[in-house]
């Protein structure tokens, strides 16, 4: 590898990748993550992982590894070698190290726990190198990116799951010495299996507790449904899959996999399926050895299936100018207006693009006669200046009787400002102020947040997956409202993928999408081909610019390719097991792509 430092520019790195790429003893695997690194603009000159406070050290990878590599620390001794495992994104969890000229120099690369070594912040490295490859691989020396690493020799090797073959993160072996690379990477191969072993006995103990759990419920004196739930598992009893079938069926998992997401949660939640009907849950946790499991669902059904929709679209609306007829809905919509005429206080909690604002300003035109809305931010600095700024502003609005003061996402406000706002809240008289609406993200919102309790209400606005029913009225609406001649319509079979799309953005998203496509002048009947890549694939989770545009560009070449993915993965320039694991993370399914 040549040994010449580039400069700062961008510039300089491309011309010392020009030089990789001829070089013969050049790997295919560097030559290409130095393509990515300069695709990503990495600075070569200066090192920037990003720093994330508090990594998540309760995840299976964290537990199975951490034992290991303290072990191994003791049988290193004082050899100047660095032990670290990462998360699938490059955040490094833990490190060892007993050599303190080793720890000074790691210190000052921040090669350390909290940050990030992804490529797309550090370009070419033995973390980030194996994540974005899928492959074990040594980095040395100049083949890094960025020069303050080249002082390095790096061998990091993938872990992934021991069933799924998911990706779950990285081992690395970090060293200033020349020695064997051989050896080096043998250890760390080593050390990556003893940790997918212990991962896969940590499972096995997991889901052996989550069974045991599962069938106590199931043998209890009446059982009923019963659902079990983990991260790799689904179990349900007969009587639960003959109870609930068809769009129920699809609509209780998804909640129930959020609710097992969020590990707070014990007790009971009710939610309205598609039918109509009503799904009582009993939420419990099955908790062995200080591990989460899973959770165990006990189901009870209210109500009997509808005949049709809940209500017609016209009827849904209620002069508010709102689509929609699902049950979740509905209530959502009743419960805000109720509030908003009484005038009570009210924490609207959804996720972003649900329709919190839309739902706000409908009820203000329709019932907000001689009132006011006023909608204040989330303050841009954090400077003391610019807070007691925004309090007195708060303060000020609510003064006025007649305003209806909209805090919008209150989660991103600071905890000390927070504290502030509840201390204004709290010495307000609330029957000679204006009408206060706070607005959040549920993920953000804690179920004893005291700003909550100020409230007389609160009330969540679903997300679009768990309004079913709805797509058909809103992709209806969008058209007319993009396309107010009526001459475009949607084919079925569009329709059902609509439908099938998880919609992250919520409906948002839903209307970018039918704003783009209305937009083409050629496209009369809305078809499955003219529907963009985004509605294709099935992860719920929002993506970066920069993913976006990559997943992007893996349907279309699935696309082009008839769902081939061999020869997609070569036309993108990487491993097979790389553009498995993009799938995976994406959430494309090559089959519903013909």
């Amino acid at each position: 590898m040549p040994r010449r430092q580039p400069g700062s520019s961008l510039t300089a790195a491309r011309e010392l990748y020009q030089e990789i790429t001829n070089d013969p003893s050049a790997r295919p695997l560097v030559v290409a993550s130095w393509q990515r690194s300069i695709e990503y603009q990495v600075k070569s000159s200066c090192i920037d992982a990003p720093y994330l406070e508090n990594p998540n050290l309760d995840s299976p990878l964290a537990k199975a590894a951490l034992p290991i590599l303290s072990a191994l620390h003791e049988q290193l001794a004082d050899d100047p070698v660095s032990t670290m495992v990462t998360d699938r994104n490059g955040v490094v969890l833990s490190r060892t190290v007993s050599h303190q000229a080793l720890t000074t120099r790691l210190n000052r690369v921040q090669l350390a726990p909290g940050h990030v070594f992804a490529e797309r912040y550090v370009g070419t490295n033995g973390i980030g190198t194996a994540l974005a490859s899928g492959r074990p691989v040594m980095i040395a020396g100049s083949q890094h990116y960025v020069e303050a690493l080249r002082d390095f020799h790096c061998a990091a090797v993938p872990i992934l799951h021991p069933t799924r073959r998911t990706l779950l993160g990285a081992f690395n072996l970090t060293t200033a010495r020349q020695g064997s690379a051989g050896m080096l990477m043998a250890l760390a191969r080593s050390v990556a299996g003893q940790i997918e072993s212990e991962i896969a006995a940590i499972s096995s103990r997991r889901e052996r507790a989550l069974f045991q759990d599962y069938m106590d419920a199931c043998s209890s004196v009446r059982p009923g449904p019963v659902l079990a739930i983990n991260r790799d598992v689904v179990m349900m009893n007969e009587q639960l899959r003959s109870a609930v079938t068809g769009t129920d069926h699809y609509a209780l998992l998804d909640h129930a996999r959020e609710i097992a997401d969020d590990p707070r949660f014990e007790g009971t939640r009710s939610i309205a399926l598609p039918s109509g009907r009503i799904a009582e849950l009993r939420v419990s946790r099955s908790r062995r050895e200080e591990s989460d499991a899973g959770t165990i669902f006990r189901v009870r059904v209210i109500g009997r299936p509808q005949s049709g929709p809940v209500a017609s679209a016209g009827s849904t609306r209620s002069g508010l100018g709102l689509v929609g007829s699902s049950p979740r809905w509905l209530s959502a919509v009743a419960e805000t207006e109720a509030a908003f005429v009484a005038g009570s206080w009210l924490h609207l909690v959804g996720e972003a693009g649900a329709g919190k604002r839309t739902l706000i300003e409908a009820l203000h035109r329709a019932k907000g006669a001689g009132r006011r809305l006023e909608r204040v931010e989330a303050p841009l600095s954090e400077s003391t200046h610019a807070t007691e700024q925004w309090l007195r502003n708060v303060r000020e609005l609510l003064a006025e009787p007649s305003n209806v003061v909209v805090l919008r996402d209150v989660h991103l406000l600071a905890a000390h400002l927070r504290q502030q706002l509840r201390s204004l809240l709290t010495h307000l008289d609330t029957t000679a102020t204006g009408q206060l609406i706070m607005t959040s993200q549920p993920s953000m919102v804690t179920t004893d947040d005291v700003l909550d309790r100020l409230c007389d209400a609160s009330v969540e606005v679903p997300p679009l997956r768990h309004r079913y029913g709805d797509i058909e009225h809103l992709v209806r609406f969008f058209l007319l409202k993009y396309r107010p001649s009526g001459e475009s319509s949607c084919s079925p079979d569009a329709l059902t993928m609509l439908q099938r799309c998880p919609w992250p953005e919520n409906v948002r998203q839903l209307e970018s999408v039918i704003r783009g496509l209305a937009r083409r002048p050629s496209v009369r009947i809305l078809r499955v081909e003219d529907l963009p890549p985004e509605c294709r694939v099935s992860s719920h989770k929002v993506l970066t610019t920069i993913e976006a545009l990559e997943r992007d560009a893996i349907l279309r070449g699935l696309m082009d390719r008839n769902s081939n993915v061999q020869r997609t993965a070569q036309d993108l320039g990487i491993s097979r097991a790389t553009m498995y694991r993009k799938m995976r993370r994406y959430g494309i399914v090559p089959s519903s792509l013909t």
